[in-house]
């Protein structure tokens, strides 16, 4: 255990309610060793695979201390659950000598859950995105290597075949979109968002696959980037731009030995920043000579990004986020911005139904 981590951490403080946590407050897990994990996808009044931790704020000491919540082997309580959400405490933290352990469990809990018809649709949606979401946190905590990106992407296509295997799965996103933005929680919300948007407008399988591979994997090359980047706490300045639009070329060049990686997935992920008038980067092509994959990743990602919350400003309104892609034409493709906002009112991304079945 970490001499950042506090195991003396009563467990009392769930037995009663909880003030809202601090949405402000500027917390990197991976700084005290800690991989997130959803309270909602935690099975209550079963035993804790690892132990769980939260972030409590030391006013004394002014710094953000894990506190233990449920040690691994004890029993999560629905009590306690209730409580933490109602406090806006969407994650618990385990520490990341125990990912192994929380991988485990979830492969078993896929085992029993996804193939089964009387498993609620949503819970099914947030199992997965928490496989990806490990599955990328330990990808980027990796040595890169052709082999260990090659499992990881191995990894990926499982997750993403089960993820449109029922057609289901990718309705009703703004559910469970995350909007606590950091680069794993990103990549998994534009994957999600590009299949089910290649899914609106009737792409292949195929298609819609990839367009989720590159969603996953868009972000890879920041792996290269200085570690003081990827959460810096405040916009970058003109030096940490320059070395951030390098990262489609480092993502392009750590997948380009990988065979499940196909073209498509390549051209997405090297081209999903540039602008359909040519002024993104890194080549500042122009929408028409841009791939569709590419073009669509450039909508979601925008979105995503848009709509979660920032160190530096709260995350906008999906209207808001809406209405500043439409007026930015500029930035995508013209054609496909009224596709795009049929989209974010279709069912894929809102409920138009009554509840939702296994």
């Amino acid at each position: 255990m970490s001499d950042n981590v506090s195991a003396s951490g009563s467990l009392g403080f769930v037995e009663r309610p909880l003030a809202k946590a601090d949405q402000a407050m500027a917390f990197n897990p991976a700084a005290h060793g800690m991989l997130p994990v959803s309270l909602e996808v935690l099975p209550a009044e079963e035993t804790c695979p690892c132990d769980l931790f939260l972030p409590l704020y030391n006013q004394q000491r002014a710094r953000v201390e894990m506190t233990l919540v449920c040690g691994q082997g004890q029993g999560f309580k629905e009590a306690w659950r209730q409580r933490l959400l109602a406090a806006q405490q969407r994650s618990a933290f385990v520490p990341l000598d125990q990912g192994q352990l929380l991988r485990a469990y979830f492969q078993d809990l896929a085992a029993h859950k996804l193939d089964d018809p009387e498993q609620p649709v949503a819970q099914k949606r947030l199992l997965l995105r928490e496989m990806a979401s490990l599955g990328l946190r330990e990808l980027f905590a990796g040595d890169l290597s052709p082999q260990v990106v090659g499992q990881a992407v191995g990894g990926i296509q499982v997750i993403l075949e089960r993820l449109t295997a029922d057609e289901l799965i990718l309705t009703n996103l703004s559910e469970i979109l995350r909007s606590d933005y950091n680069t794993y929680s990103h990549s998994v919300n534009v994957s999600l968002l590009a299949m089910a948007l290649g899914r609106h407008l009737k792409l292949t399988e195929p298609r819609v696959q990839a367009l989720g591979m590159a969603g996953m994997l868009h972000d890879l090359g920041r792996s290269k980037l200085p570690p003081e980047m990827q959460n810096k706490p405040g916009p970058l300045d003109e030096q940490e731009w320059a070395l951030m639009r390098t990262h489609p070329h480092w993502g392009h060049r750590l997948l380009s030995h990988v065979h499940l990686a196909s073209m498509e997935v390549l051209k997405a992920v090297l081209h999903h920043h540039e602008n359909a008038d040519g002024s993104g980067y890194p080549h500042g092509i122009t929408a028409q000579r841009t791939p569709l994959p590419a073009r669509l990743l450039r909508l979601v990602d925008a979105f995503d990004a848009m709509t979660s919350n920032r160190p530096y400003r709260p995350a906008m309104y999906a209207l808001e986020a809406a209405s500043t892609i439409m007026r930015s034409p500029q930035h995508f493709d013209e054609d496909l911005i009224p596709h795009f906002l049929r989209f974010l009112a279709s069912p894929h991304m809102i409920r138009k139904q009554g509840p939702e079945k296994g």
